[in-house]
């Protein structure tokens, strides 16, 4: 006997199983140009990852950088790698 759901398209191909597992977001976070943060409180599940996005990049031929990060427990800790050439940088922690 089977268990779950499938969901298929109108030529019969399997769209979603309930077998697929989806990301979550957690949380998110935008740490100011040339600074370091910590943001504590991170929610916790059993696989988690982060992405990060440049915002308001530097233009023309000037180099920028995005924060560098880490993540441990429920704290996620971000480092401007310059402190005059990092951009402001979007994160967010992803989980399932």
């Amino acid at each position: 006997m089977a268990y779950g759901l499938v969901i298929n398209n109108a030529s019969g191909n399997a769209m979603y199983s309930s077998q697929d597992s989806t990301w979550t977001l957690l949380a998110y976070y935008t740490t100011a140009a040339n600074t370091n943060a910590t943001y504590t409180g991170v929610p916790i599940m059993s696989s988690r990852l982060v992405t990060r996005q440049m915002l308001n990049q530097v233009t023309g031929d000037d180099e920028a950088y995005a924060h560098s990060y880490s993540l441990s427990g429920s704290t996620l800790t971000t480092t401007a790698p310059s402190s005059t050439d990092t951009v402001q940088t979007f994160f967010a922690v992803w989980g399932k």
